[in-house]
């Protein structure tokens, strides 16, 4: 998949797990694991200033070094107004960044443009190699790019599964196809929820697909999920992450060990028979219906936003 000039896997890496205290994890391991997927054939790793407020992007920095590897991170949405700032503090930690990307819309009261422009600049300084947005819906995508002047936002970076397919709208995709923005898929694995498994994570205990695989609907995409693994003599993810694929969109699932990163890496040669592509197409049509991006966020001023995730200990 090419992201504006960078050409990246079809599969890449999200870092959160590699920061704060939302995962259980051994960070010596996370980096043998990372490094493990770059040798294998990901390319691509994302990452925020946010996830463990730096310490992501320090890990990150770390096991990419020697690499030759993408490396995408995010400015926080309450950082509306130190966008530079922010952006070299993690050039710092990070050592380069391929890709910068808002990682939610700034609040309500915040000129959109003055943001956007502020990444712009960025890419014009040779700071970044290429500028995106993160949870934004169709509406402020548009209203993004009629705020360039001289480059363009080559990605969104929203949640897509199996059980949140809400990217799939006539509205969003048509808006994301017109405007040659690409769809880089965050918690593309429920956090493990379309596996059938869920673990003792904060993150996973915070999250409602849970919840949603619990439902009849989601209950026959799990089972699906399942038995087309076992048929086709694959782990549960490849299956997940081959569906994805076809989709169009660039799955970032997470990983904690060399296993994990091992099983992701081998689903970049995998590929689903039509029959079961048809078959998860049809199962997750209820979880289209919904809204994208985190449009409820815009309301909260940016000091209560900072207030409340430092608060919740990414």
């Amino acid at each position: 998949m090419m992201l504006g000039s960078l050409k990246v896997s079809d599969i890449g890496i999200g870092a959160w797990q590699a920061g704060g205290k939302a995962w259980l994890v051994d960070r010596s391991e996370l980096i043998k694991a990372y490094r493990r997927a770059f040798e294998l054939g990901i390319n691509f790793v994302d990452t925020a200033e946010l996830y463990g407020w730096g310490e992501s992007e320090k890990l990150v920095g770390e096991a990419a070094r020697g690499y030759d590897v993408i490396i995408a991170t995010k400015v926080a949405g309450f950082h509306w107004g130190r966008v530079e700032k922010s952006a070299r503090e993690s050039l710092r930690r990070l050592g380069r960044i391929d890709l910068l990307q808002l990682h939610w819309p700034p609040p309500f009261y915040v000129p959109l443009c003055k943001v956007i422009r502020d990444l712009e600049r960025l890419k014009e300084a040779g700071v970044v190699a290429e500028i995106g947005v993160s949870n934004f819906g169709a509406d402020l995508l548009r209203k993004t790019v009629e705020c360039l002047r001289r480059h363009e936002i080559v990605s969104d970076q929203i949640e897509y599964n199996l059980f949140n397919r809400a990217a799939d709208s006539e509205e969003f995709r048509r808006t994301a196809e017109e405007l040659g923005v690409k769809i880089i898929a965050w918690s593309p694995l429920a956090k493990g929820a379309v596996l059938g498994r869920w673990g003792s994570d904060k993150a996973r205990r915070m999250d409602p697909s849970a919840r949603k695989a619990s439902t009849e609907a989601g209950g026959r995409i799990v089972k699906a999920v399942l038995d087309i693994a076992k048929a086709r003599g694959v782990s549960a993810a490849k299956v997940v992450l081959a569906w994805l694929k076809h989709r169009g969109v660039l799955p970032i699932p997470g990983i904690k060990n060399v296993a994990q990163a091992e099983d992701v890496s081998g689903a970049l040669a995998f590929q689903l028979p039509e029959e079961d592509l048809r078959l998860l197409d049809r199962l997750s049509e209820p979880f289209v219906a919904g809204s994208v991006g985190m449009v409820s966020i815009r309301y909260v001023p940016g000091f209560l936003q900072k207030l409340l995730l430092k608060l919740y200990s990414l």
